[in-house]
């Protein structure tokens, strides 16, 4: 049995279908226990430990919430991560090469200085970019928190002449206040970084962006997708391919423990036409041959 864990579904995932195409065929040759938080980070724990005491064969987990959750409930059931950006730092495995451990997967790993760049781009005369942080997602597992690369982000926008703000989401209700916190500030454009509750609440984010004006830039295609106006970053699904081959290798024998934690092998950009034409952004042409993808609808 395949235990699945994760703060929501994922949108557009080819997971199930990965599966059936390695021959693992559910009701047939394979069991899935999906459990999913509903947004709320704080239920992760208990449905780990659910899943432990279900005697899953491995955990798949999205997002580093989950993955932390379910490394601190089991160090013998072999676990494998999608999007976990820095699972040497939070204690995850020993190393990207050789992770030692239960745990093994894909790690999630945005461009940051990229995005930066394409503020500058889209928006030269922002000044002021906002960011969305989610504190738990840098939760090691003895429970203290990783800084991850906030001051680098911090520090490569000061030396582009941006001042980036960060502002605290753990759950889906705690975007109102940010929006609020965001419009006070008098922010100017802002960076997306692909996290569960940003992925999640996509949607209302970017309509709040939009309603505000403000150029929104993010590391993955569903911001555009939702009526953002750019992303540059990992091509999630082939990620999430990448991901499931793994869970098919241990399902096969292998050990977690000896599987290298992956990369991204492939970025792409995407712009949304038709949210810059309505925010009044001329989307310079030179990056527009750039794109992967231009969407006009």
């Amino acid at each position: 049995m395949i235990g699945y864990l994760a703060l929501a579904p994922a949108p557009s995932s080819p997971w199930d279908s990965t599966l059936k195409g390695l021959g693992w065929i559910e009701g047939k040759n394979v069991a899935v226990q999906r459990s999913f938080a509903e947004g709320n980070v704080d239920r992760l724990p208990a449905l780990a430990a659910d899943l432990v005491r279900r005697q899953v064969d491995i955990i798949f987990t999205h997002g580093p919430d989950a993955t932390v959750a379910a490394a601190v409930a089991t160090k013998t059931i072999p676990i494998v991560f999608f999007g976990t950006a820095y699972p040497v730092e939070q204690g995850l495995v020993d190393s990207l090469a050789r992770p030692g451990r239960n745990v093994t997967g894909v790690a999630w790993h945005s461009a940051f200085v990229k995005q930066i760049e394409f503020v500058k781009e889209i928006a030269p005369r922002a000044k002021r970019v906002a960011h969305f942080i989610l504190p738990t997602a840098m939760r090691t597992l003895d429970g203290k928190l990783f800084a991850g690369t906030r001051r680098q982000i911090e520090s490569t926008a000061k030396a582009a002449g941006i001042e980036m703000q960060a502002f605290q989401v753990v759950n889906k209700e705690d975007f109102d206040e940010a929006f609020k916190a965001i419009i006070a500030w008098r922010a100017q454009a802002l960076i997306l970084y692909a996290t569960p509750p940003t992925v999640v609440a996509r949607k209302k984010i970017v309509d709040f962006a939009n309603a505000n004006r403000f150029p929104t830039v993010g590391d993955w295609r569903g911001f555009p997708d939702a009526g953002g106006l750019l992303s540059y970053g990992p091509v999630t699904a082939e990620m999430i391919v990448q991901s499931v081959r793994q869970v098919d290798r241990i399902l096969r024998g292998a050990r977690p423990a000896d599987l290298p934690v992956e990369l991204p092998t492939r970025y792409e950009l995407v712009i949304n036409q038709l949210t810059a034409a309505s925010i009044g952004i001329k989307v310079p042409q030179s990056l527009l041959a750039r794109a992967d993808e231009v969407l006009q609808q």
